[in-house]
């Protein structure tokens, strides 16, 4: 790359790099500044827009914001970044950047790409290379208000849709190692999108750590009931089921719904919350899953097909990693 080329990041923690290196952009001000403008790229921004995403509801004059694209202006000068440019008119300011300078452009085009796809598996290569470019949520360092902009809640909102397209894809094609990772990634940032968690269990189990995906259920339950006060939606439990439930003829569950033939789970709104009935008692979650009082039953839990284990101590609760060990014969 010559010397003179700038890129900017803003899938992530705003990035700056000169020639390959990164540039040090310095001051609270010039960093939302730069990013108000690169949210908005090859678009104008009013004065009184890019200001409140600047300084927030700080009153600022108008100079004040003048000063601050001329320190811009200049400090993207010295980098060298001669195909980028500010203007200015009466509606506002614009940077002018090549597309393939920003890495939101490069997502935008990846995930066009992948639209266009008439094959599976160009639309996977396209969804893979579309999710790579990410490195974290939208201007992750930066101020609230700028995180809250239309413009940032649109961007998060693709990519986890390009997430769910990734997944159901994979699982289509096999290729469910290469994608587990960046599924992964992002239901660490979103521990309440059960669609998305859902994805992962099914994930998880399809590359050979079904008890890892048992575990892993068990996680998200205990966190909906504890800090929701909701049971899993009817998604994630249907993935779970299947956990439980794999197909005789292979170790991996079924994917989707369970009793159903493998196949890419179906995409729902995450506001299924809405639908679902309240777990009883305080917000720390529902009792233990506990065996019958009469010690004398033996009722099996069944999972993993033929397997049945029996639990006869009366009131005793079951952890569920320690079923999804005894399920899988680990115990």
């Amino acid at each position: 790359m010559p010397s003179n080329d700038v890129t900017f990041g803003l899938l992530g923690a705003l990035e700056v790099r000169a020639g390959g290196l990164p540039l040090d952009v310095r001051g609270t001000v010039i960093n939302h500044l730069l990013g108000a403008l690169l949210l908005h790229a090859n678009a104008w921004v009013s004065h009184s827009r890019l200001a409140f995403l600047t300084w927030g509801e700080a009153d600022v004059s108008r100079n004040a914001l003048h000063c601050a694209v001329a320190r811009l202006r200049r400090i993207l000068g010295e980098a060298g970044g001669r195909e980028t440019g500010i203007e200015h008119s009466g509606a506002g300011y614009r940077i002018t950047i090549a597309p393939d300078r920003l890495d939101a452009a490069r997502f935008a085009a990846l995930a066009r790409r992948a639209d266009e796809a008439d094959d599976p598996e160009t639309r996977f290569e396209a969804l893979l290379h579309a999710l790579r470019t990410w490195r974290g949520p939208v201007l992750a360092e930066s101020s609230e208000w700028l995180r809250m902009d239309p413009a940032v809640l649109a961007l998060e909102r693709d990519r986890l849709e390009r997430t769910y397209e990734l997944g159901d894809v994979a699982l289509g094609l096999d290729r469910a190692t290469l994608a587990l990772p960046l599924v992964e990634h992002l239901a660490a940032h979103l521990p309440f999108d059960e669609p998305l968690h859902a994805r992962l269990l099914t994930l998880t189990a399809a590359v050979g750590r079904r008890a890892e995906a048992l575990r892993a259920y068990g996680r998200v339950r205990r966190r909906l009931a504890d800090e929701l006060g909701v049971d899993p939606s009817d998604m994630l439990r249907e993935a779970h089921l299947a956990l439980l439930n794999p197909p005789s003829n292979t170790s991996a569950p079924a994917v989707g719904v369970a009793g159903t033939p493998a196949g890419p789970v179906p995409a729902q709104p995450s506001a299924g919350h809405a639908r679902r009935r309240r777990t009883s008692g305080p917000r720390s979650g529902r009792p233990p899953r506990t065996v019958p009082a009469d010690p004398r039953s033996e009722t099996p839990l069944v999972g993993a097909g033929v397997l049945a284990l029996s639990f006869k101590d009366a009131g005793r609760s079951l952890p569920l990693d320690q079923i999804a060990d005894a399920v899988l014969g680990q115990r």
